[in-house]
């Protein structure tokens, strides 16, 4: 393995960070303890109004590789951007800052990329959604070690890492940087608050050759409630319209948008994520007067999209199956019955796990 004496850290791990004093030190230990020596840590506060800049300043001071970048209320999304200006290692890693990994994820994802010449290695991983002090729900994202031997071999089978959850997230993975700068990708739209993890992704793997998986569940991440009800606003109903057109738009670049399986898959996962913004409209914390509501759900449900994904989906939530037939027939009035019940579902733990939600 590489030693320590690089001028330049082989990895460079970057964090964005907003109050997050209670997990922050967990995340730096476990980059700490990481069999492969050669990395830095760059943590970027957006802001912290409680003691997270004061929790990595302190363990900077005892560890060079640590830096903390202040940015005050850039938005997360400009802070990830932040923290790739300032990374001098050779790959890119992004972690939570609620995060944790296993001491070998950096020395795992480096041996596979150096192994195969990889553009991209991709870890599993655990997330575990907490909510009122204990543990609700996990879900575990990983798949068999392999390398795809060419760039049609990825295309073909992407659909399944998508299924998988394994590319949703920048995180778990290892990021050639010069590959990032090159095709000038950021998180951030024009809104520093928007963390557009999605399209990161889907703009380094547009046209990537060479991708691995380790095999190996070596993240770990802790969540808060993956309801969209407490922190929706019409932004999530636009960035998610968003999402899925760069999806469609990767596929159509890669001659696919005609294979039943992979639109199948994001039709299937647009819809999921489509009720879950209808149910998140009713949210008391949503600012939305009655007639907002009503008039934001018609416009969520009369679309040819939705109703496309209506058409071919397969929701697997009771709330996604009560909603096919009104947004399949673009019957507004229904949809935003169901939509008020779903909404109740959803405070009760229904939820569900599309690839247009990320944890960054």
């Amino acid at each position: 393995m590489p030693s320590t004496m690089h001028r330049e850290p082989i990895v460079s791990v970057v964090i964005a960070a907003r109050d997050d004093a209670a997990t922050i030190r967990r995340a730096l230990e476990s980059i700490q303890n990481q069999t492969l020596r050669s990395h830095e840590t760059i943590v970027v506060d957006d802001g912290s109004t409680d003691g997270t800049p004061g929790i990595v300043d302190n363990m900077a001071q005892r560890d060079l590789t640590i830096s903390l970048v202040q940015a005050d209320g850039c938005g997360l999304a400009a802070a990830l951007d932040l923290g790739m200006s300032r990374a001098r290692g050779r790959y890119l890693v992004f972690f939570d800052a609620n995060g944790w990994a296993n001491p070998d994820m950096l020395a795992d994802l480096v041996g596979a990329a150096e192994e195969s010449s990889l553009e991209l290695a991709i870890a599993g991983y655990s997330a575990t959604v907490v909510g009122d002090g204990r543990h609700q729900d996990s879900v575990e994202a990983n798949q068999p070690a392999c390398v795809f031997p060419t760039q049609h071999d990825f295309r073909a089978g992407a659909w399944q890492l998508f299924e998988g959850n394994l590319l949703t997230s920048p995180c778990a993975k290892l990021f050639l940087r010069s590959r990032v700068e090159r095709l000038g990708l950021s998180f951030a739209d024009g809104d520093g608050d928007c963390t557009d993890a999605l399209s990161f992704i889907a703009g380094y793997v547009r046209d990537v050759e060479r991708v691995g998986l380790t095999g190996n569940v070596r993240y770990h991440v802790e969540c808060r409630s993956l309801q969209r009800l407490p922190g929706f606003s019409v932004r999530d109903y636009r960035a998610l319209e968003r999402q899925y057109g760069t999806l469609v738009g990767v596929y159509h670049h890669w001659g696919l948008d005609g294979d039943p399986t992979s639109m199948g898959l994001i039709q299937n996962r647009y819809f999921e994520c489509l009720v879950d913004c209808v149910a998140g409209v009713f949210s008391d914390r949503s600012g939305l007067s009655a007639a907002e509501r009503r008039q934001l759900v018609g416009e969520m449900v009369s679309t040819d999209r939705a109703r496309l994904a209506a058409d071919v989906a397969r929701p697997r939530g009771v709330g996604a199956k009560a909603m096919q037939g009104p947004i399949r027939s673009g019957n507004a009035g229904l949809a935003y019955t169901e939509g008020f019940l779903a909404s109740f579902m959803k405070r009760g733990g229904e939820r569900g796990l599309g690839p247009f939600c990320t944890s960054l």
